[in-house]
């Protein structure tokens, strides 16, 4: 019997009104520990079906897994996620927030269709319609024929082979055939049934095996029984989160800056994940961070954070280069040369001497001397200049020509990198680094006294 109830920490919030809680973390077990949240009032205490086992139901891989580093070391961190509106979903407004993501990221064809079938099946599933457009955003890019390397397939890349021949499943096992997961409208069934099944679940099952703390159900989507990283969790909230602020059409929060300056995030979707902050290695200690690194996708709009007048669009140069101005019609013949670390940027002159700097963007629609307005589109989240790292947005502040704390800057909308995991290694790293110069430093000086 296909199983097609929205997940329930998902319902409790739609139906109250409310926001989605974020479940506390069982502290005593350390950062090994599943996130505990509370079961139904009316629901029996799960446990794992019988035979049930982290290999019957998980993401197969040909890599070593290992918990993600660009993540929360306590998810309990994040704010509480937003709930749904309780009123009737608006059809045109849905699917105008639905094509407006998905066109950051897939060509606008078909993409009316890939809104309607999301809305539909979200509706006939009682499932909550913001977080299946997110996972469709986040999985496949919002592409229904996506069928990946890793095995995934459809709009929400589910994996046959994370089900064995063993395994419990909450429809039919023909659902999972490859022709029938590339039909749109059964891949979001087959998704809105698990992702039931692990809610009702995963709290016994991540105590089971060892689970990667995270938040939701949707985290099992992508890995399964066992969870290895929060990272696809996260961003598919965020991405929720986007969709949400679209549809309802929610003004901006500002707030008051350190430097006096009042301003808004430089990225939609509330409160963001700053994964790197000022000070870290780069280049093997060549050179320090000099900003904050914010998790992004590639194609998200990038905004001033203030009003202001661009002082400089192009690209950084690699080595004692200078700058060099682009036209924004210029980008794509430039996009595949050789660039400095921060690819392309953009820098804006605030009142009071403050300037803020955009780097690593996709593109950008701006030149020197124009004026631009607190929360416009500038350009668009990219890679360029990047070395290793996933795709985010670099951001940088100064004051009267000196470099200010980025971090403190926009403390207002981001949660600091020292509360991730890639901060702590990365300060970690550069400790060790310090102390193995200094050590080397002693030595030759013991040899020349």
């Amino acid at each position: 019997m296909m199983v097609t109830l929205l997940p329930a920490l998902l319902l409790a919030a739609a139906t109250s009104g409310g926001e989605i809680p974020t479940p506390e973390l069982d502290r005593t077990a350390g950062d090994s520990a599943a996130a505990a949240e509370p079961e139904p009032a009316d629901a029996a205490p799960m446990s794992m079906p019988a035979g049930e086992g982290p290999a019957s139901r998980q993401h197969r891989s040909t890599q070593p897994d290992h918990r993600e580093t660009h993540e929360l070391r306590n998810p309990a961190d994040w704010p509480s996620e937003p709930s749904s509106p309780v009123a009737a979903l608006d059809a045109e407004r849905f699917d105008g927030a639905v094509i407006a993501l998905c066109s950051e990221v897939a060509p606008n064809t078909g993409l009316d269709a890939v809104a309607r079938v999301v809305r539909e099946v979200s509706v006939a599933t009682h499932s909550d319609p913001f977080l299946m457009a997110a996972l469709a955003y986040r999985q496949s890019h919002c592409r229904p024929g996506l069928e990946t390397a890793s095995g995934g397939i459809g709009l929400l890349q589910i994996e046959p082979e994370m089900f064995g021949p063993e395994a419990e499943l909450p429809m039919p096992r023909e659902d999972l055939d490859r022709e029938r997961l590339l039909d749109p409208a059964n891949n979001l069934r087959v998704g809105a049934a698990l992702l039931a099944m692990w809610q009702a679940t995963h709290v016994a099952i991540d105590a089971a095996v060892g689970s990667t703390p995270h938040r939701t159900a949707a985290a099992h989507l992508v890995w399964g029984d066992r969870v290895w990283g929060a990272t696809a969790e996260d961003r598919v909230l965020l991405a929720r989160r986007r969709l949400l602020q679209t549809y309802t059409n929610a003004s901006d929060r500002s707030a008051q800056s350190y430097l006096g300056l009042n301003i808004i995030s430089p990225l939609t979707g509330g409160v963001r994940l700053a994964i790197s902050g000022p000070g870290a290695d780069r280049d093997g200690g060549r050179r320090e961070h000099r900003g904050v690194d914010v998790d992004a996708a590639v194609g998200e709009p990038v905004r001033a954070v203030a009003d202001g007048v661009v002082q400089f669009a192009g690209a950084d140069m690699p080595g004692t280069l200078a700058a060099r101005e682009l036209a924004p019609r210029q980008l794509r013949s430039w996009r595949y040369r050789t660039m400095g670390p921060g690819g392309f940027f953009v820098r804006i002159m605030h009142e009071g001497g403050v300037r803020t700097g955009y780097f690593h963007l996709h593109t950008y629609n701006v030149q020197a001397g124009q004026t631009v307005k607190a929360g416009e589109v500038i350009g668009t989240v990219g890679l360029t200049g990047v070395k290793a790292s996933a795709s985010h947005l670099h951001f940088e502040v100064h004051e009267d020509g000196e470099l200010a704390d980025p971090v403190r800057f926009l403390s207002a909308f981001v949660i600091s990198p020292e509360h991730t995991i890639s901060h702590n290694l990365a300060m970690a790293e550069k400790r060790e680094r310090l102390a193995r110069a200094r050590r080397a430093a002693r030595r030759r000086q013991h040899r020349t006294s």
